[in-house]
This record gives C-alpha cells, structure tokens and sequence, in this order.
C-alpha cells in the first residue's frame, strides 16, 4: 500500500462498524484488513481527495495497550481536514451514512467552502473546497474574523 505523508491511526470501539461507514460516508476504499480473533488490529483506506490521496488505518480500540477510541459524545483533540472537489456533496453523503453535523457547507470566504461532521465513533471530519486563488492571507483573515466573533471564557 502507498501511504500517505501522514497516514494517522485511529482507535475505534467497533473497528468493523467503522470501516463500512468510512467506505459508505467518505467514499473510502479499503487496501487491507489484518484480525486477530475477532478483533480487527489494523486496517489501512484510502480516501481519495482533490490533492491525490490520504490513507488512515482503523483499528480496534485496546484500552490495555493506550489505545482507547474518543467517546463519541465528547470533546475530541484532534480533527481531519479533507480536501474534497464539492464539500456540499460530501458533507451530505456523510450525513445520510449517519454522521452528525457539526458545521453545515458556508462559504468562509470567496473560493473557501467548508463544512464539518462528527462520525459516530468520535473522530471530527472537515471537507473543503478550495479555489486555486485562495492566499494565506485571505484565509488569516476569514480566521480573524471568525476568532472575533467566539465567546470567551
């Protein structure tokens, strides 16, 4: 399998559940499943993207070994940005596939479109869709102007 420059891990309490959301919800594709019992110790998909490809494996949750998947309730650290060719499309599959909403498609600024979900097994997920015109400092300022309009404390 290529990988990804990043090709993160993630811990999932049902890693089978997840891998058929995964291939219904982000049209992932799966390269390989590796078991152990039952139990599902390492998959790796590919998700296609604007830019190529990313990858990402799924795995069992082995709560004894210091993995432990996100509750699906709660906060979550860490989130996964996908660059996608129309984030209003993805972000509908994603939700007819059961994930929940947590940012619907706006546009942030002119040639930034973004929008954001919640799987059911915890892990945060952005779809964007960026024009080839977008600077870093069209996107300093969407993000200022966003932060002033946070509440703090």
């Amino acid at each position: 399998m290529d990988m990804s420059a990043l090709h993160p891990n993630l811990a999932i309490s049902d890693a089978r559940a997840a891998i058929d959301f995964y291939t219904a919800a982000f049209g992932a594709e799966v390269d390989d499943v590796i078991t152990a019992g039952d139990a599902i110790i390492h998959s790796d998909l590919r998700l296609p993207t604007t830019s190529g490809f990313s990858t990402f494996t799924v795995a069992q949750e082995f709560p004894g070994a210091g993995s432990a998947a996100p509750d699906p309730e709660g906060p979550t650290s860490v989130s996964f940005t996908v660059p996608v060719p129309d984030t209003d499309a993805a972000y509908a599959r994603a939700i007819a596939a059961g994930a929940t909403s947590t940012a619907e498609p706006a546009d942030w600024f002119e040639g930034f479109r973004q929008a954001a979900v919640r799987c059911p097994f915890g892990h945060r997920w952005y779809f964007v869709t960026v024009a080839g015109s977008v600077t870093p400092e069209d996107v300093q300022r969407a993000s200022d102007a966003w932060m002033s309009e946070q509440p703090t404390g």
